[in-house]
């Protein structure tokens, strides 16, 4: 950018302009078409049409036919943004403070321009217009995607997934490594190996769900603070909406967002917990969910593995299948119990399911056979 605020805009500068708002139109267009709410993408489709305007008018200062200027293609950044936004099937959570924040820098950039005014304040009426338009629900497809609130630690649930999935696949890759040799010291081989793997593998995935979730929630709380900041009348009127969807009258509600209005901490608390369903004090811990997905898979794989450490052939497979049907049925009804479920029912579930899966692979390893020179 020019660095003397009194100069005009160089061709860098110009081609710069010209190039985010093409680009910003054209990510207008694909949310307004994306958009199911006809009021919301016809509000998107407007901020697209105008966004096209000002890339009209810096054509001309270029000297390009403003005629010729067509929406354009995304660049990289933002085509993996969208396509991110359309996975976890939630476009205005993912993509609105990014539009707010790339609003409030136009208009950054274009106040050190005293002859870009005009465009200084259509740039800041559009990141207002982008709060609006997200309103109190903008989050849920989000939250629904994560499948939880950020309140609740993953540390228990990578616990719970992790000794299912060390017990299940460990017991199967011992039965079907035993089906196919006699020979324990190869069963134990691929048991420890089995262990191992998929503890580490266990863990790495964890670590980066909970990191990337816990990142994402504080991304969305930013954009709160922004809001906050930058827009306090429209999260007040956020706040009062969500109070009148409680069942509270409108002008109770409006006085409720007053008061929690006067003091910044206590808004944007409300706005993370009602708006976004997030606890900002509890977003979990990645290191926690890793460690405990590692040791909880590491524990339910060592219930077929430790027969074949102390003896070998048919006894090992029997005293393996013994303990981790033990394993299973015991995980079973705990789990069942946690839910709130009928334990013998939830035991019996997870003995089957792992039986089935060991008789499988046995079958298959049996089949197949291993050779040995």
């Amino acid at each position: 950018m020019t660095s003397d605020p009194n100069s005009s805009p160089d061709t860098a500068d110009l081609r710069a302009y010209l190039r985010h708002e093409l680009e910003l139109a054209a990510l207008y267009r694909r949310i307004a078409d994306a958009e199911s709410d006809p009021a919301k993408a016809a509000g998107y489709a407007r901020l697209a049409q105008e966004e096209l305007e000002h890339a009209g008018e810096w054509a001309e200062k270029l000297g390009i036919d403003p005629e010729s200027i067509r929406h354009s293609g995304l660049g990289f950044k933002l085509r993996l943004v969208w396509w991110a936004s359309r996975l976890i099937g939630s476009e205005r959570a993912v993509l609105l403070p990014l539009l707010m924040r790339g609003e409030e820098r136009a208009a950054a950039a274009y106040a050190a321009h005293p002859s870009l005014q005009e465009l200084e304040d259509e740039a800041r009426t559009h990141a207002a217009e982008l709060a609006e338009l997200g309103g109190p629900g903008a989050f849920d497809g989000i939250r629904t995607a994560l499948g939880r609130s950020a309140s609740a630690s993953g540390s228990l649930r990578a616990a719970v997934l992790g000794i299912n999935d060390g017990l299940v696949s460990n017991f199967s890759l011992v039965m079907g490594v035993a089906g196919g040799t006699d020979d324990s010291n190869i069963v134990l081989l691929a048991g420890v190996a089995g262990l191992f793997a998929g503890a580490f593998s266990m863990g790495a995935g964890e670590w980066i769900s909970m990191r990337s979730q816990k990142e994402m929630y504080e991304h969305l709380i930013r954009f709160e603070e922004r809001l906050f900041d930058n827009h306090p009348n429209l999260a007040a009127e956020q706040i009062a909406e969500i109070y009148e969807a409680k069942g509270i009258g409108k002008d109770q509600a409006s006085a409720i967002a007053a008061q929690l209005m006067s003091d910044r901490a206590t808004a944007l608390d409300t706005l993370s917990r009602e708006k976004l369903g997030v606890d900002p004090d509890a977003l979990g811990s990645p290191w926690g969910a890793a460690w405990s997905s590692f040791v909880a898979f590491t524990a339910g794989a060592l219930f077929p593995l430790v027969p074949f450490i102390f003896t070998g052939g048919t006894e090992a497979a029997v005293f393996a299948s013994i303990a981790s049907s033990v394993g299973l049925l015991v995980v079973g009804g705990a789990m069942a119990a946690f839910t709130g479920n009928a334990i013998l029912r939830g035991g019996i579930r997870m003995f089957v399911i792992g039986a089935i899966a060991a008789a499988v692979t046995f079958g298959i390893g049996n089949a197949v056979g291993v050779t040995l020179d």
